[in-house]
């Protein structure tokens, strides 16, 4: 039997593309600005993020053990989103420039996290391993989680650049992400 146009992983996660957007401008984290990554990275992340989505096009899912567990890891995801970006609000009582405080205290970089977390429960609701797309599918899901540490490395340097020594003391007290040092 066919499955339906509208069970592909691909609207599941431009669903996801869209919360996380909305959670940032209904919370309106104003403390996330800076210098940025460069040009390159931003091509490398936006490239990443296309390849995925022409890969969950190609890839069903159905409601299933899998589908429930899929989206309460997505759930958990967008939770560590929002806690992030309440975090990156403007606090007028905190003056510092390193955000250390909310889920910053347990981890530097919670939104990369959350982003992994989230593209981990897209691919799980479309379990299916006997398929050569969703095997090729984890693969992709490698390559992002690699791509996303290199890029954790540069916006560090970035960072050290940017804010100094209270940075590289941040660093020695907090994770990377989370228990993960």
């Amino acid at each position: 039997m066919e499955t339906a146009w509208y069970f592909r992983l691909f609207y599941v996660n431009i669903l996801w593309f869209i919360i996380s957007w909305l959670l940032f401008g209904i919370i309106r984290a104003k403390r996330m600005s800076g210098p940025g990554p460069s040009k390159s990275w931003v091509l490398a992340f936006w490239t990443s993020f296309i390849v995925g989505w022409v890969l969950t096009w190609f890839v069903t899912f159905s409601i299933n053990l899998a589908f429930w567990i899929g989206i309460g890891i997505i759930v958990f995801g967008e939770v560590v989103f929002a806690l992030g970006f309440i975090a990156m609000r403007v606090y007028p009582e905190r003056k510092q420039a390193v955000v250390d405080w909310g889920i910053y205290k347990v981890s530097r970089h919670s939104h990369i996290l959350a982003g992994i977390i989230c593209l981990l429960g897209v691919i799980i609701m479309g379990w299916n391993p006997a398929s050569i797309i969703y095997i090729i599918l984890w693969v992709y899901f490698v390559s992002y989680v690699a791509l996303s540490h290199f890029g954790v490395l540069n916006e560090e340097k970035l960072n050290i650049e940017r804010f100094g020594q209270e940075y590289v003391d941040y660093m020695k007290r907090v994770p990377r992400y989370f228990f993960i040092k």
